[in-house]
């Protein structure tokens, strides 16, 4: 499928849409499934955080969608892979705590940390973090998901920096495999929680 891929900024960055891409692409993913248990609670919260957090990366990264805006890729860029407190402050991330419940937010603060964790052990030095990839549903299945990661990895690949990310579902393993990646660390909190596995891939020289 040949997809044409942009950063976008200014007006053409649809945070609504985005909003409901990404919430309808995590609406059964691991981490989520976790911390929000009650499909009806999750499917109410979801667009409230990937708002908040399209906020920020609007402001300290890059977003890239396909220009009929199936899909999107978010990406920190090297000097802000994690989240600044002034950050948090401008897009209303610093709400999260009043808006869950203290057991979700005890389980969404237990899986955080361990990513950090994770996170810092894999890369120290400057690099491209993927905090999120999503296509919707009628459009899965049809290299969008790919195309969009592609064009993130390009851009590190300019820079010459590696791009890193988490993912707490084994069925994006291969994908993120088959596009260069390495799995650089995997650690399970407790039996009940996903797994979560760091990958790190290193720039390409053109």
């Amino acid at each position: 499928m040949a997809a044409s891929i942009e950063i976008l900024s200014g007006h053409r960055f649809r945070r609504p849409r985005f909003t409901e891409i990404l919430s309808s692409a995590f609406v059964d993913d691991p981490f989520y499934t976790f911390v929000f248990p009650d499909a009806e609670r999750r499917a109410n919260l979801l667009p409230w955080l990937f708002d908040k957090l399209l906020s920020y990366a609007n402001q300290y990264g890059l977003v890239l969608a396909d220009s009929n805006y199936h899909g999107i890729s978010v990406w920190l860029e090297p000097k802000h892979t994690g989240l600044l407190p002034l950050g948090i402050l401008r897009a209303g991330l610093f709400l999260f705590p009043f808006k869950v419940s203290h057991l979700e937010l005890k389980r969404s603060i237990m899986l955080a940390q361990v990513s950090n964790q994770l996170h810092r052990q894999a890369v120290s030095t400057p690099h491209f973090y993927l905090e999120a990839v999503g296509v919707e549903p009628s459009h899965q299945g049809k290299g969008l998901g790919r195309a969009l990661v592609q064009a993130g990895i390009s851009h590190a690949d300019e820079l010459q920096v590696p791009s890193y990310l988490e993912t707490h579902n084994p069925a994006n393993l291969g994908f993120y495999i088959s596009l260069g990646f390495n799995i650089v660390g995997s650690e399970k909190p407790f039996p009940s929680a996903p797994q979560v596995w760091g990958l790190l891939r290193e720039p390409r020289v053109a």
